[in-house]
């Protein structure tokens, strides 16, 4: 049976946007912590739950002002150098930076050879193995929940202590962490469509020369 040429193109078709989320998952918005009383602004005068945001390697910063309680949200910056990650946040780290990576190189490899994962005649084993490391990289990756960053985060600890505005002592998934899950079951799903065409294919190769074999002279 020989399939459409379009039903080819499932594996690319979802390894280019698993690279995508991912790499949208490190940045700065993979956690959050929400405040637990709404908090008003003094300009607007709405009145509305504050949020601080956090990712791999770096938050969103903010500036608090002590009159008002209002709380200014900044750019994403690097963690300062007082703040040390536990063992889990580091091997978290470790996963993403490592699936991203190959994840990419993965794709550039079958940009670069003409789209191998796209193409009938073309075996792409190797790809079907990655892509099933990047998925389980990238849902180990979530480790990130269970670490200080999201249990014990010293940022939010010292400004709860300020007592001007109280967040929750544990985070909650933001807009990062969705995209991580979108792009773990994408790379899946990659996984899943590259072993069962490729393999497929080449069996039918593999018959189609013994038939040739068997043709009397």
């Amino acid at each position: 049976m020989v399939l459409p040429q379009y039903v080819y193109c499932i594996p690319l078709l979802c390894s280019l946007p698993a690279f995508v989320l991912s790499w949208v998952g490190t940045g700065c918005h993979l956690i959050r912590f929400a405040s637990i009383d709404n908090v008003t602004n003094p300009i607007t005068g709405n009145s509305k739950q504050a949020s601080l945001e956090f990712g791999y390697w770096y938050y969103q910063s903010w500036a608090l002002d002590n009159s008002t309680y209002a709380i200014t949200e900044g750019s994403c910056e690097l963690y300062p150098s007082s703040v040390i990650g536990d063992d889990t946040w580091k091997a978290a780290r470790s996963l993403n930076l490592t699936a991203v990576i190959l994840g990419g190189s993965l794709i550039m490899l079958d940009l670069f050879q003409g789209c191998i994962s796209a193409r009938r005649n073309k075996t792409m084993q190797f790809g079907a193995f990655g892509y099933v490391v990047c998925c389980a990289l990238m849902g180990f990756s979530l480790l990130m929940l269970n670490s200080d960053l999201c249990k014990n985060n010293p940022l939010v600890e010292e400004l709860n202590k300020m007592g001007a505005v109280k967040f929750q002592e544990t985070c909650s998934i933001s807009t990062g962490a969705r995209s991580t899950i979108a792009a773990t079951v994408l790379w899946f799903v990659a996984a899943v469509a590259t072993a069962l065409l490729h393999p497929l294919h080449e069996k039918e190769e593999a018959k189609d020369d013994n038939d040739g074999l068997n043709e009397p002279f």
